[in-house]
């Protein structure tokens, strides 16, 4: 009897030594799972992808890769790094929206069984950054495998030009690992940023150009309107210190799927706060695992801002105009909860300049109103793809018509980095349904001249900081030139392609025409390539209509245009002899429907005949 379960447990021990060697073993029938990144360091002037393999894994099984931002550089994740990306994938996976594959959302493009691999774009913000970063690959559902992580480490690229200088605590103490982002002066777009060590200092490499520098760390705010502004020339170098400020009010609160409610953790946002004409307070914050936030802030209105660029791995749309508002008065404030969206219907295709593709190209999209904005990013064959969101929404509301474009321009319209001197097509009021997949290419024409000219009023006075900028339509495509904003003399300039061209001033918003309570009643000026002369605008007062010259129709009728202010009221009058006075009312306009609008004299049946329009009650 002894002698049997000694064979026994020797034959239990030889299937032990057989199943290691056969690479199995109690819990598990598959090999260890691992993720690699390729490549493992780069600099932060990298223009390619990044790749994850990860192996190991069972057929389709589905995993979920977070980003922490390493800010100790220890390549474990501490409690400390704040967690900025977050995405699904599973083994031969992919997000399919009207039988098209959405390539701004990570998919599996390994054909082998039980492994996955899948691209990343290195221009998002916060992606390049100086630092490590941790790709952690954790089982989902979770507990079939111990998470597994790999590191990737972003240097400084090898150039002439440098910014350095240490990050202070409420400008006493240096902070440990705050960051630094680098935006450009003329649109405040991000540009690049770095983690600072354990005394708080920070060195990063840049190209020449003007830069504002602002710190953030989570749980701190930075006031911007002390954000300091760098000039960096070739070679050159610069060095300023720069402060954060705990906030002392937390607001709290959580982000999640609107049909689910589930939590999404790793979602970045920007907290705003307009404390006074000199504080413009400003934080950056991420969602927690579980989608959970806490803002540290002032006792003032702040602004809950979430960023569309981050959002594209993971097919969910913005807010654009609905930033949460939330009221930071003695105490703290919870429940700042907010809703996200998912794409159910999508915009794809390739973004071109003279046939060939254009890798690293944000294209983004926003709804006719106004609600939501969502992004994607070509890969390297220039392939790109955009969510859109058809049917009731967060908002209650239903939108079916969307506008798209490379995003390649900054705030001010001014083409940025590469495509400084390119200006691409855009599409605007494209219907879609849900489930449906639209295809819509872009191209890039080259700039081959200069449109400039002047913006004055009726009385010649130039009329400054107003943006000025043209449209035109060739071969079925709209493009549309930087609008750039006129300077103390009324002055503008910008580049266009071939073609005719039609310049107008801006007529709505911060920028525009009606903000500062004038009109223009030409709107469209024709320019064809190349300009003859300058173009010269001139605006009215919002309540001076104009008549355009009367042209003769028929022996007693004469046509003429009125131009004026949607929904405002006219009258017209005419006269057979100036010097008399005696002006009669024939038309009257009641809500003036379109700029210009058609008037038609039928009793012109005298040789002279002058025309008069008045603003009416």
């Amino acid at each position: 009897m002894l002698m049997k379960l000694a064979k026994i447990k020797g034959f239990l021990i030889l299937m032990a030594a057989f199943l290691a060697v056969a690479g199995l073993g109690e819990n598990s029938c598959f090999a260890a799972v691992t993720v690699t990144v390729t490549p493992s360091t780069t600099s932060n002037t990298y223009t390619g992808p990044i790749t994850l393999n990860i192996t190991g894994l069972s057929g389709g099984e589905q995993v979920k890769v977070q980003t922490y931002l390493d800010l100790n550089d220890s390549g474990v994740v501490t409690a400390n790094d704040p967690l900025v990306d977050v995405f699904n994938i599973a083994d031969g996976g992919a997000e399919v929206i009207g039988g098209i594959t959405n390539v701004s959302v990570p998919y599996d493009s390994n054909l082998a069984a039980g492994a996955i691999t899948t691209t990343l774009n290195f221009n998002l913000p916060l992606e390049s950054m100086v630092g490590q970063k941790i790709y952690r690959v954790i089982s989902n559902p979770a507990g079939a495998f111990t998470p597994v992580t790999a590191t990737l480490d972003v240097t400084n690229a090898s150039i002439g030009q440098s910014i350095s200088g240490v990050i202070y605590s409420n400008g006493v103490a240096p902070l440990p690992y705050g960051i630094v982002a680098v935006l450009t002066v003329t649109n405040q777009n991000y540009v690049n940023g770095v983690v600072a060590n354990a005394s708080g200092q920070y060195s990063l490499t840049l190209n020449p150009g003007a830069y504002f520098l602002i710190p953030a760390m989570p749980g701190f705010y930075a006031n911007q309107d002390l954000a300091p502004e760098v000039t960096l020339t070739n070679g050159g170098s610069a060095t300023n210190n720069l402060t954060l400020f705990n906030g002392t009010v937390p607001i709290s609160g959580s982000i999640f799927d609107a049909v689910s409610s589930n939590g999404l953790g790793g979602v970045f946002f920007q907290a705003q706060c307009q404390a006074s004409q000199t504080q413009s307070l400003f934080e950056v914050a991420f969602t927690d695992t579980n989608g959970n936030f806490t803002v540290g802030a002032t006792s003032n209105n702040w602004k809950i801002k979430i960023s569309d660029e981050r959002l594209s791995r993971r097919g969910y749309l913005a807010p654009q105009n609905n930033a949460l508002t939330a009221f930071a008065g003695s105490g703290p404030v919870t429940g700042a909860d907010i809703g996200l969206d998912k794409g159910n219907a999508l915009f794809y295709g390739q973004v071109t300049i003279s046939n060939l593709p254009v890798p690293n190209v944000a294209v983004g999209c926003n709804d006719s109103e106004q609600l939501f904005s969502s992004k994607g990013y070509t890969d390297a064959n220039g392939n790109y793809g955009v969510v859109a969101l058809v049917g009731t929404n967060a908002f209650g509301t239903n939108s079916v018509s969307w506008n798209c474009a490379p995003d390649v321009s900054d705030e001010s319209g001014a083409m940025s980095g590469a495509f400084a001197n390119y200006i691409f097509s855009y599409v605007n009021s494209v219907n879609i349904a849900s489930n449906q997949s639209v295809l819509q290419n872009f191209i890039g024409l080259p700039i081959t001249a200069t449109i400039s000219g002047q913006l004055v009023n009726n009385q010649g006075i130039p009329i400054p900081n107003i943006s000025v900028g043209a449209n035109n339509s060739t071969n079925g495509n709209q493009f549309t030139t930087a609008y750039v904003t006129t300077d103390n003399n009324g002055d503008f300039s910008f580049g266009a392609a071939n073609g005719q061209w039609y310049v107008n001033a801006n007529c709505c918003g911060s920028d525009g025409l009606d903000d500062i309570g004038y009109y223009d009643p030409v709107n469209l000026h024709v320019v064809n390539i190349p300009p003859n002369n300058p173009v010269q605008i001139v605006v009215y007062p919002a309540n001076l209509p104009v008549l355009a010259q009367p042209g003769k129709v028929s022996p007693s009728q004469f046509n003429l245009n009125l131009y004026g202010v949607n929904g405002d009221n006219y009258t017209i009058q005419s006269s057979t002899n100036l010097e008399t006075a005696n002006w009669a009312t024939f038309a009257t306009v009641t809500n003036l429907p379109s700029s210009p609008y058609l008037i038609e004299d039928f009793q012109a049946t005298n040789a002279a005949r002058f025309y008069r329009a008045f603003e009416s009650q």
